[in-house]
């Protein structure tokens, strides 16, 4: 007589061992295509950013006959930036208060249209006021506002009208940014810095503290993957950094180009 079997017999170590592995196996084949797909996201938001950011700039410059936007103006103990307004005694940042301010529809903060996603708030030092962050984006004010910038040395170059902008499908205005301090701890930065930096008294010289961070589409490791730039023209592209030019591989900053011309400062022979 045969024995009826029974339905809810419990599994055997062996068959446990073997659901065990198959799963293993398919989480291991989704994780890259996760991580893959969460870096695309997170670009397609930084992009997305940056392309506010711009447009507003556009927005500035239409209301201000043409010039382009000041990194830093400076009234008493009041430094008004881009991104908002500092007190110098009370080391506060006032974000609402910014000169980009007006012309943008989302207010500063983490996770804003300030911030890149890809450089989440606790991934580095916090740079200027103690109770707030800046930018994880830089404004190249070096060739477009190069007297305020916040280098005594620029004081006497000239903010430049858009329509010198020889190139503006080139021309950076944003870009991702990132800065290492003398602690060698990377901080954020919201002035984007060209390969090249100038004195009066020995012109252009090599810039060893570069600013443009490779932080998209970044393999696994230190290295460099691709920065996010916003154009002149309101366009927005992905950029390599160029070897030839100073890094700062543990950090994967540098720059897209050994020169500044077309991308940072174009026509840079006119600076004196």
């Amino acid at each position: 007589m045969t024995r009826p079997r029974n339905p809810s017999r419990a599994f055997t170590l062996i068959e446990l061992l073997v659901v065990i592995a198959i799963i293993a196996l398919l989480i291991g084949l989704l994780l890259p295509a996760l991580g893959s797909a969460k870096q695309s996201a997170q670009a397609t938001i930084c992009a997305s950013n940056q392309r506010q950011l711009v447009t507003a700039w556009i927005i500035y410059t239409d209301d201000f006959r043409g010039y382009a936007m000041p990194h830093l103006r400076s009234s008493g103990i009041n430094r008004q930036y881009w991104y908002g307004s500092e007190n110098i005694a009370t080391q506060t940042l006032d974000h609402t208060n910014g000169t980009l301010i007006p012309y943008l529809s989302a207010a500063p903060g983490d996770t804003s249209v300030f911030e890149c996603p890809n450089q989440p708030a606790d991934s580095y030092t916090n740079q200027g006021s103690t109770n707030s962050f800046t930018s994880t984006y830089g404004y190249n004010a070096y060739g477009l506002a190069p007297n305020t910038t916040g280098y005594f040395e620029l004081y006497n170059q000239r903010t430049i009208r858009v329509s010198d902008i020889h190139r503006p499908s080139v021309q950076m205005v944003f870009a991702d940014t990132l800065i290492v301090l003398f602690s060698g701890q990377p901080s954020n930065s919201a002035l984007l810095d060209p390969p090249m930096l100038f004195t009066p008294a020995l012109g252009w010289r090599e810039n060893f503290s570069p600013t443009t961070a490779f932080r998209h589409r970044k393999p696994m490791g230190e290295g460099f993957g691709t920065a996010i730039t916003a154009r002149a023209d309101g366009s927005v592209t992905h950029e390599q950094h160029d070897p030839q030019a100073k890094s700062i591989k543990q950090h994967g900053i540098g720059s897209i180009s050994a020169t500044n011309d077309p991308a940072y400062v174009q026509s840079p022979e006119r600076w004196n």
